[in-house]
């Protein structure tokens, strides 16, 4: 991770404490930056070393010396040009991250958590700051520590995978110790069972995830959140009357439960009963169940009785709705079908056009990540 923030500062403002560059070591800096350009970070160093004998109250030309020191595996010596840095500006941004970075790589876990509490204190926003400090506390086996840094570098930036895998890991290891302490308060527990059938669920074994849910339920047969999660892993086994016992035990705790109406909707629809399905559908959409795949359902048992326009409405109405591509796709191909029995051809070669770039951004997708 080191080598992904190891950046120059030379272009950062000049500092608000200490003394400012001269003429020379404005210079230095600028051949020690040019050098590191080129990948010359043996130049960059004597070029950084000797700014500093020029302005030994720069702040920034020990933090750039610093930073190369760091990059070439010289932790111990770039721990006391930083340490310079900060001496003489406290509040440099950057120069307590990389000071934290080189004592993580020195061992010295806590002092380096100090440092980098003190850059997000600096820089709340700083993912960089906060990515580290969630590194050195997995590093140390603190994962509730790590956690809330990781979830804060991933809400400023939600899409890189290296962070999303760091927090999954760190709640994940949470996880895993909340379920080993609730196993030894009460190993046979409704709770231990649940978590068991989550854990299974989570790697896609759906039949050890309904053993886990069944007994669960056993022990627990008033929550209904307990027959919503084995009702999804009975459709997940194809076991559809099955599922729908436990949906229909879930809406019996919780009448006005619109996950439950839903799924029960959606397999009438998908099963050969879309009139009882629809009543379902239409009741699971007035309890506020997600709108794209209950619009999606209830356009299709539509069509299903050969009420096409009100079908086709609805199936609008999901595509507006922020659908998931499973849902985008089934919709644009339902469309096709509804908008032909309409006599809407125009309307039905479109759906089919945004159907083929679906699947031909999916195919491309698919061809990157093999």
């Amino acid at each position: 991770m080191c080598g992904l923030f190891l950046v120059p500062f030379l272009l950062l403002s000049p500092s608000a404490q200490g003394q400012q560059p001269n003429a020379q070591a404005m210079q230095l800096m600028q051949q020690g930056a040019a050098a590191m350009r080129q990948g010359n970070a043996a130049a960059a160093e004597r070029y950084f070393s000797q700014a500093t004998v020029a302005a030994p109250g720069f702040a920034e030309g020990f933090l750039d010396l610093g930073l190369i020191q760091l990059r070439e595996g010289k932790p111990d010596a770039a721990e006391v040009s930083l340490a310079k840095a900060i001496a003489l500006n406290p509040e440099l941004q950057g120069a307590h991250m990389f000071l934290g970075i080189a004592k993580y790589q020195m061992r010295e876990v806590d002092e380096a958590a100090t440092n980098l509490r003190e850059e997000i204190r600096l820089q709340p926003q700083s993912v960089e700051a906060l990515t580290w400090l969630g590194i050195v506390e997995l590093g140390v086996g603190d994962a509730d520590k790590a956690a809330p840094p990781l979830d804060q570098a991933v809400e400023l930036s939600p899409k890189d995978p290296n962070l999303l895998y760091l927090r999954a890991r760190a709640h994940s290891l949470i996880a895993q110790e909340s379920y080993q302490a609730l196993y030894q308060l009460d190993p046979d527990s409704w709770r231990v069972h649940k978590a068991l059938g989550e854990s299974y669920s989570a790697l896609r074994q759906p039949e050890k995830a309904v053993e886990e849910f069944e007994k669960a339920v056993a022990k627990e047969p008033t929550n209904a959140d307990l027959y919503e999660s084995l009702g999804d892993e009975y459709q997940k086994l194809s076991r559809f009357d099955d599922a729908t016992k436990a949906y229909q035990q879930e809406a019996k705790l919780d009448p006005h439960n619109g996950i439950a109406l839903y799924n029960l909707g959606k397999i009438d629809v998908e099963r050969g009963d879309p009139e009882a399905g629809i009543a379902l559908l239409r009741q699971a959409i007035e309890a506020h169940a997600s709108p794209a795949p209950s619009y999606f359902y209830l356009g299709l048992g539509l069509s299903k009785v050969g009420k096409n326009e009100e079908s086709a409405k609805w199936l609008e109405r999901s595509m507006q709705s922020d659908p998931s591509d499973f849902i985008k796709q089934s919709g644009y191909y339902e469309l096709s079908r509804v908008y032909q029995k309409l006599g809407r051809r125009e309307d039905s070669l479109h759906a089919l056009d945004e159907l083929k770039k679906l699947k031909d951004k999916q195919a491309a997708a698919v061809g990157q990540h093999s």
